[in-house]
């Protein structure tokens, strides 16, 4: 069992008055066999509401109606994890819908070339994970969220979202179910922030995790907040808004273990 404190700050400056918005806040764990939600708060400026989205994940619906320049999300709270494997879980749908596409997914020549080396089985999956590391270097600040696999594949370079979506693009081109998992993770590399992606394939009769940049195969510190077929199902926000012109974000997470300091 590892206790974990999670804050995570995120704001969005507008260079002119956003006069209102919707936000889709993926912020808030379930409770599932590896992780209990001790406690946590979402902290936000406008009207919210609760959902689940068709992939089970929780989700805040945040509207905003005044006109403002700056608004900041807070999510904290604390997360035991209990280092219990990965099974079958309560998604509404079965695994082989994971094998679905999308556009941020879709395999090309490269990718289809690279993937058909490796066999639908976890060892297989391993050694494809390592080398998807050794092909793109971790390296913030070269893509953005609307970077595809094939393009990450093609430039060698690029942060966690890429290399899952490569690994997920690879796995449903040779037939394995995926899935894109949004979250948090602790670790003690400066390189690697605490808002997190990996992947978790369907093998045989359970998910397995893959995690790419770390070369994990095992979540063992790990906060999962949200599933998708990609990023822009899991995303921790989401939203659309009117007005506030240029808009920049800065974002920031911290995940502590109990008893260490921030």
């Amino acid at each position: 069992m590892m206790k974990l404190n999670i804050r995570h700050d995120t704001t969005y400056t507008y260079d002119t008055p956003m006069h209102s918005g919707i936000q889709y806040l993926r912020l808030t764990p379930r409770n599932t066999p590896q992780q209990k939600i001790q406690e946590w708060h979402l902290t936000t400026p406008g009207e919210t509401s609760q959902m689940t989205d068709g992939f089970g994940n929780l989700v805040t619906v945040m509207t905003m109606d005044k006109a403002v320049t700056e608004i900041t999300l807070t999510a904290e709270g604390v997360v035991d994890l209990t280092g219990k494997p990965l099974t079958k879980d309560d998604s509404p749908f079965p695994p082989e819908v994971f094998l679905r596409h999308t556009p941020l997914t879709e395999a090309d020549k490269a990718i289809k070339a690279f993937a058909s080396q490796f066999s639908p089985n976890k060892r297989s999956l391993v050694r494809m994970m390592n080398r998807i590391l050794e092909h793109i270097e971790f390296m913030p600040g070269v893509t953005t969220v609307t970077h595809t696999a094939a393009e990450a594949f093609q430039q060698k370079a690029g942060v966690c979202q890429d290399h899952t979506h490569v690994f997920i693009s690879c796995c449903r081109h040779i037939g394995v179910p995926v899935r894109y998992v949004s979250g948090y993770i602790h670790t003690f590399s400066e390189h690697h922030l605490a808002t997190h992606a990996w992947a978790e394939a369907w093998l045989g009769r359970n998910w397995h995790t893959f995690d790419v940049v770390n070369l994990l195969n095992v979540a063992e510190s790990h906060i999962k907040l949200a599933t998708g077929l990609d990023y822009r199902d899991a995303a921790p926000v989401r939203g659309i808004r009117s007005g506030g012109g240029m808009e920049s974000l800065r974002t920031r997470a911290w995940v502590t273990m109990a008893g260490e300091s921030q």
